[in-house]
């Protein structure tokens, strides 16, 4: 089946784009990523990635100012079909989700930006395995969804982070499938995921995912790691500027850029990243 894409986010407004790109000619999969998109922006360069062979390999829906932007991953890897979608709201959201999962498609990540009652991006393809997907939760309510699915054998894969009418909410995904040993966190303050990373990285964990989001007006982290081997880095409330440095040093010593992530802090945006080698 052929992707298709959509993009439904009017007046985004424009401010100064920061975009990161890298070719990995070095690797058996090239990857490109970019951040600070506005939506048109995003689907331009959705476009032409997808034109050259890419794949979308991650997506980051975050806002800035009462302004939603994206931070994308695509990389020239396999699968199965596939199909994309942003600029959602709520109800549109679940529609697509109820549409493409009646046709075999499982949703691979979910992200969502804090506008209205949360402005969804997502990635669906077609693969095997139970998964379970949710979103608009409370954090109560998360927690209960969490602990139903793990302890029924089900491993989180994915975790989004957003405010609605002050409050923060949650949309997560989880499979039924092996691997290393894992954990995650919700709802940590930016000192407060410092501390669980210092204490996670002691135990032998590595991150493999993080998400910032912004309830009002204080940052706040979800996170997964996990016990998988090879180097890794991760960073965060990086400013743009600083994250193209970060970006640059360790992509420039063979790491991979593997999750980012944007969020408001103090009104400009910040970024969390996890690079991989």
């Amino acid at each position: 089946m052929k992707p298709n894409f959509i993009n439904r986010l009017a007046g985004a407004g424009l401010a100064a784009l920061v975009t990161l790109t890298v070719s990995g000619a070095a690797e058996a999969q090239q990857w490109v990523s970019r951040h600070g998109m506005t939506s048109a922006q995003y689907q331009s360069w959705f476009d032409t990635y997808k034109a050259q062979g890419y794949r979308l390999a991650d997506i980051d829906a975050y806002s800035v100012g009462g302004k939603g932007y994206y931070a994308a991953i695509w990389s020239k890897s396999g699968g199965g079909a596939w199909v994309a979608r942003h600029g959602l709201q709520a109800p549109a959201y679940q529609q697509t989700f109820d549409n493409l999962t009646a046709k075999g498609y499982a949703p691979a990540f979910i992200d969502a930006m804090s506008l209205g009652s949360g402005l969804f991006a997502g990635f669906w393809q077609k693969s095997g395995g139970a998964w379970v997907a949710r979103h608009g939760l409370s954090g109560q309510k998360y927690q209960q969804e969490f602990n139903k699915w793990v302890g029924q054998g089900y491993r989180l894969v994915d975790v989004s982070g957003y405010s609605v009418n002050g409050q923060a909410r949650y949309a997560a995904i989880w499979k039924k499938q092996g691997g290393s040993a894992w954990q995650a966190r919700h709802g940590m303050s930016s000192a407060s995921y410092q501390q669980t990373f210092d204490a996670m990285k002691a135990q032998g964990y590595r991150p493999v995912h993080v998400d910032g989001y912004t309830v009002n007006g204080k940052p706040y982290f979800a996170a997964i790691w996990d016990k998988g081997k090879g180097g890794w880095v991760a960073r965060h409330n990086l400013t743009s500027s600083q994250y193209q440095a970060e970006f640059d040093k360790w992509v420039g010593q063979g790491y991979r850029l593997v999750d980012v992530s944007g969020y408001e802090a103090g009104g400009k945006a910040r970024y969390a990243a996890i690079w991989h080698r």
